[in-house]
């Protein structure tokens, strides 16, 4: 088939034909009369020699040529958009993948909505989640990632991002410790054994920087990459687990700990919550779709 053939507008009335597999119900998603609709569809099956779609009892039914080209419109489509009208997106049609960097409370947590969701409306979208780490702010300016959800003190100038929240900081223990149930003294934190998580954002660093204020230093005897390994063993074992207080809440009670304040000496400043992306997909449409999902996500 020549291009020269076929006009944009057929191939939109193909799209909406495809999609209703009706006729009536095609020319009013398209604003035109049956009567165009029906010219339209017969200047489509001779272009395309094929039927497209016949009739079968009271519905129509798409020919397997039909079935292969609604398989490669929307994407066909979105392509010729974004070179016309940039914004645009299709994503039942859209075919790509993302490398995202996030953290491991988010993608047991917080993402399996979406993900659902996006195999409904967007299935041709692949996700491939990394575990955050500072160093992957390079990656998402060399394209290596895509976007990330952090925890940032600031966002660099040639980073996009929005801010999900802040939050403040807690402490986990099991319900046999020592201190369980105590209001915790300054003394009692820095006297007690300490397990961190190393992995996923700096969730050490600002309470060791907010104990040096006060030239403190708390014992950290064991730090583990990941946030449900650091409550499951503290469930079982007599340390202290400080994170912000949003994941306390969230996941304490499953493995049964206790919430306890930190002591009103420790100044720990607000951790602030972002999704961020490199400047230059800014404008890309299924970038877009993707970050606004994930933001209304994790917002919610």
């Amino acid at each position: 088939m020549e291009l020269a053939r076929i006009n944009l507008n057929l191939l939109i009335s193909l799209y909406y034909l495809l999609h209703n597999r009706s006729v009536t119900a095609a020319a009013t998603a398209q604003h035109i009369s049956q009567p165009a609709m029906s010219r339209n569809l017969s200047q489509l099956r001779e272009i395309f020699a094929d039927q497209l779609m016949v009739r079968v009892g009271n519905n129509m039914h798409l020919t397997p040529r039909g079935e292969q080209l609604w398989l490669q419109l929307p994407e066909a489509l979105n392509h010729l958009e974004s070179l016309l009208i940039p914004g645009q997106f299709e994503p039942a049609g859209y075919i790509g993948e993302f490398n995202i960097a996030t953290t491991d409370f988010i993608t047991h947590d917080l993402l399996p909505p979406l993900m659902t969701d996006l195999q409904q409306d967007a299935p041709g979208i692949s996700l491939h989640f990394h575990l955050w780490h500072p160093g992957m702010m390079e990656s998402l300016r060399q394209g290596r990632m895509d976007l990330a959800a952090c925890i940032l003190d600031t966002v660099p100038d040639d980073i996009y991002g929005k801010q999900l929240g802040s939050d403040s900081y807690s402490c986990l223990v099991n319900q046999n410790h020592p201190l369980a149930g105590q209001t915790l003294s300054l003394a009692d934190y820095i006297a007690a054994e300490h397990i961190g998580i190393s992995a996923g954002g700096d969730k050490i660093r600002a309470v060791d920087e907010a104990l040096l204020q006060l030239n403190l230093q708390r014992a950290m005897k064991l730090t583990v990459p990941f946030i449900h390994s650091a409550m499951a063993i503290t469930s079982r074992a007599n340390y202290l687990l400080t994170l912000p207080s949003r994941i306390a809440t969230t996941l304490g009670s499953t493995y049964g700990l206790s919430i306890m304040p930190l002591p009103d000496q420790l100044k720990i400043p607000a951790s602030n919550y972002y999704l961020i992306w490199h400047q230059r997909l800014q404008g890309d449409p299924a970038h877009r779709y993707l970050r606004e999902r994930m933001l209304h996500s994790l917002r919610e």
